[in-house]
């Protein structure tokens, strides 16, 4: 799993049933966390303070007023100034209401733990998806960019294993979606490099299950992708959790329940997918606008401003380093001195900074990195001066 260990933007959690944990550092006061069962029971209207998370553990409400519940929590929800992880937590045998749009639906077993690294990591994913498209609005769609083949293709379901319960699986997911099948780990890791899955389903005995999985999460392109695993008891299921399920399937499942599940996965996978086909465009793009001089400064700026903003709403800075040779103690002799140099220092904020970090050369300005927040500021700062005090320029 693409493990995250803090939250990108801190906040309250709204919860019913099941507060998540604060590990370390208290990111957010206890109080200010919101019952949303107490909230629902006096028919309030939610506070505008943007959460870390909403996780609802359907068993902490009545099922009789569970249609309601969500109905009065979904348009809150919605109206909210960006979107935040939203899980709903159950069973194997409890009901959803139908519609349900969560980020995810998981198991009410999830460990504290592991639930704590999923906020993190959907966090993240957000800001990416937020970051992917304000990119494509500012510097518009890059023509004849082919996409890698991990990105391209059709909304499908890897499914890894051989239990026999293909057809259920198929039957489970919407119609407009592809179900794959995969013997195992090997085979799925080679089917994801030659075509894009938003999910995978792993249907195996527990050992096998546990080799696919981490055959899967060892390959960083598909680090953050939904993996569901399937196990026959639940006591396997915190195993499965901490070794890169995304969710675990127990035992036997309502059919609508499962359904719900399953779809929810795919659709953040897909959005995930977008997501880091248009990051990974937009970065080709902008290492090309070195050859013709850098990036213009009216795109630059636009792209700082509505990023600003975007971020503000969640109580974030965006940080900008102007990566100019003499903030690092070189000396220009000649202009092809300046170009080296130039494509040293974006070369070093490319890899030392994250896809949703914008690393390029502006025209007039230089090489620039805008990162999403401080601590990348200082971890790229020491690994310039750790790399150029070992190079010779």
């Amino acid at each position: 799993m693409d493990v995250e260990t803090s939250l990108s933007w801190r906040g309250p959690y709204w919860y019913a049933g099941r507060r998540p944990r604060r590990s370390g550092n208290v990111d957010a006061p206890e109080d200010l966390d919101i019952s949303l069962v107490k909230m629902f029971e006096r028919g309030s209207v939610l506070p505008r303070a943007l959460p870390a998370a909403v996780v609802v553990d359907v068993t902490a409400i009545n099922l009789s007023q569970l249609g309601d519940f969500f109905d009065w929590l979904a348009p809150q929800v919605k109206d909210l100034p960006c979107d935040v992880p939203f899980y709903v937590l159950t069973g194997s045998k409890d009901e959803l209401p139908e519609g349900v749009q969560a980020t995810a639906i998981i198991d009410k077993v999830v460990p504290d733990d592991v639930l704590l690294m999923l906020i993190c990591i959907h966090q993240r994913a957000l800001l990416r998806s937020e970051e992917a498209q304000l990119r494509r609005r500012v510097f518009g769609r890059i023509p004849g960019f082919g996409s890698a083949p991990h990105h391209s293709g059709s909304s499908s379901l890897l499914v890894v294993g051989l239990s026999g319960r293909y057809l259920e699986w198929q039957d489970a997911s919407e119609q407009k979606v592809e179900v794959v099948g995969a013997f195992d780990g090997n085979m799925a890791v080679e089917f994801m490099s030659q075509r894009a899955f938003d999910a995978v389903v792993v249907d195996a005995p527990f050992d096998d299950a546990i080799d696919y999985m981490q055959q899967i999460r060892r390959d960083a392109r598909f680090a953050g992708l939904p993996v569901l695993a399937v196990c026959e008891h639940e006591e396997d299921s915190i195993l499965l959790f901490r070794n890169g399920a995304s969710d675990v399937l127990v035992g036997e499942n309502r059919r609508e329940t499962l359904t719900a599940r399953l779809v929810s996965a795919i659709r953040f996978g897909k959005r995930r997918r977008l997501a880091d086909r248009i990051l990974a465009e937009s970065h080709v793009w902008l290492r090309q606008q070195i050859n013709h001089g850098g990036l213009d400064v009216e795109h630059y700026t636009n792209y700082l401003e509505t990023c600003s903003n975007a971020l503000a709403v969640k109580g974030l800075d965006l940080w900008e380093m102007r990566l100019q040779p003499e903030n690092f103690g070189l000396e220009i002799r000649t202009p092809d001195d300046l170009e080296e140099i130039y494509n040293t220092l974006i070369s070093i904020a490319d890899a030392t900074s994250r896809d949703e970090d914008l690393v390029c050369l502006v025209r007039g300005l230089g090489p620039v990195a805008v990162l999403k927040n401080e601590a990348g500021t200082s971890r790229l700062q020491k690994r310039i001066n750790s790399i150029l005090s070992h190079t010779q320029l």
